[in-house]
C-alpha cells in the first residue's frame, strides 16, 4: 500500500510543501530555504523522511544535494493532480509558488545560485 504512506506523508504541512514546489522540478536544499523561509535543517529532515518513503531522490553535486520526485511517485496521477489542485487553493502553497517563479527568474543557464552557493563562491 504505497499510497498509503504517500499520503501519510503529505498530510505533514512541511512535507506538502516540499512537494509542491519539487513537482516543478529539481531543487537543492538551499533553494527550498530561501523559497519557503523554513530552516535547512528542518528541510533536510523533512527530505530524509519523503525519500525514506520513496516519494523524493537526491543527486549529489560536491556538498549540494538536488532533491526531486521519484518516477514511482510521480506515477500516481490522481495524487499528483490532488496536489497541483492544491496549489491554486491553499494560500502558503501559493506563496511558495510565487517564490519560486521569483528564484526560476534569476537562474543563468537553468542552474540557480543560491545564497549559500554565492556565498561559497566568495
Amino acid at each position: 500500500m504505497k499510497s498509503l504512506e504517500y499520503l501519510k506523508s503529505i498530510s505533514n504541512p512541511t512535507k506538502l510543501r516540499l512537494i509542491s514546489l519539487l513537482l516543478n522540478g529539481e531543487l537543492c536544499v538551499c533553494e527550498l530555504e530561501e523559497i519557503t523561509l523554513i530552516k535547512q535543517v528542518n528541510i533536510s529532515k523533512n527530505l530524509i523522511s519523503l525519500k525514506d518513503v520513496g516519494i523524493v531522490e537526491v543527486r549529489r553535486e560536491k556538498q549540494r544535494g538536488f532533491y526531486s520526485l521519484t518516477k514511482d511517485f510521480k506515477s500516481n496521477t490522481n495524487l499528483i493532480l490532488h496536489i497541483k489542485d492544491l496549489v491554486n487553493v491553499e494560500e502558503v502553497l501559493i506563496n511558495d509558488y510565487k517564490e519560486y517563479l521569483k528564484h526560476e527568474d534569476v537562474k543563468d543557464d537553468n542552474v540557480y545560485v543560491c545564497h549559500a552557493f554565492r556565498n561559497e563562491a566568495k
